[in-house]
């Protein structure tokens, strides 16, 4: 083998190991040829741009290289650069649209009897009664609001998948993942108070209808949004507003059938998927404006 094609073959894999490093951490201990090779120049007297772009899939002009890495970082570049444009939006949202949180916040106990006190008997006793009035077709359709808010782990992860709106640290301080912490954290309460108020009613076999919220965390979610947040917010804003509208339709059916406590907390329910489905909806309706002024 000649001098030039070893070269040759040396300077490829200096140019894949350093192409390779862009992408995976660096391994703790380095050797010195590994080192060496990161530094070789590239010549393109000795390697061809066509043959730099078949070992890494990009030439080594710079324009071309950051144009590959930013492609690499986001499927949707234009898309994620729309959603930074828009994160006072979010930032707005956060203050305008979403709840204080802890003890200024309402909580499921609010709603429900409270076993510490003396009189628990004759609370718990109460809500049985009540919720004997509403039919066996109603309380389906209760089970299946209550199973679907207790998926709220799946959602979160959904939120984390939109590009540019993730929060990827778990306190990151951005717009977009205060929003999405502020959020997941008002929805928790929805889950938290039909489950104990159906628990307390005794009518459910709530063994099984554990089991069916733990399949359905385990099975995952995929409204083929594919990491999109365009298609994200769109589905979010179609989401909120159903569950608004069957937890608002539960409430008013058990007025009527005299379930009083049944009643408040599906207005509470419904009150915050009103308020989240206004927030997604802006969203929406702000990447559209941007969009249309992008041309």
């Amino acid at each position: 083998m000649s001098s030039s094609t070893n070269q040759k073959h040396m300077i490829l894999a200096a140019m894949l190991v350093a192409s390779t490093s862009a992408f995976t951490a660096p391994s703790v201990k380095t050797s010195s040829t590994a080192t060496s090779l990161k530094m070789t120049a590239v010549d393109p007297a000795v390697v061809t741009k066509k043959e730099y772009q078949d070992i890494c899939g990009v030439s080594f002009d710079g324009d071309e290289l950051t144009d590959r890495l930013k492609a690499t970082n986001f499927l949707y570049p234009k898309h994620v650069e729309v959603i930074e444009d828009i994160a006072p939006i979010a930032e707005a949202m956060v203050d305008d649209i979403l709840l204080e949180t802890g003890d200024a916040a309402w909580q499921p106990q609010d709603y429900l009897p409270d076993l510490s006190q003396d009189n628990w008997y004759e609370e718990v006793k109460e809500l049985r009664e009540m919720g004997e009035q509403i039919s066996d077709e109603l309380l389906v359709v209760l089970i299946g609001d209550m199973v679907t808010e207790e998926a709220l782990p799946t959602y979160q992860t959904l939120l984390n998948t939109f590009e540019g709106c993730d929060d990827p640290t778990g306190t990151t301080d951005s717009a977009w993942a205060k929003w999405s912490r502020g959020w997941t954290s008002e929805e928790n309460r929805h889950g938290d108070l039909l489950n104990k108020y159906l628990y307390l009613g005794g009518r459910c076999d709530m063994r099984q209808i554990e089991v069916t919220i733990q399949h359905l965390i385990t099975s995952g979610f995929n409204p083929k949004a594919n990491k999109d947040p365009y298609k994200g917010f769109v589905y979010t804003s179609f989401q909120e507003r159903a569950t608004k509208i069957s937890h608002g339709n539960v409430g008013k059916l058990a007025r009527e059938k005299g379930d009083k406590t049944l009643g408040k907390i599906c207005a509470m329910i419904a009150g915050d998927e009103g308020r989240h489905e206004k927030a997604y909806q802006t969203f929406v309706k702000e990447i559209l404006k941007v969009r249309s002024c992008m041309g």
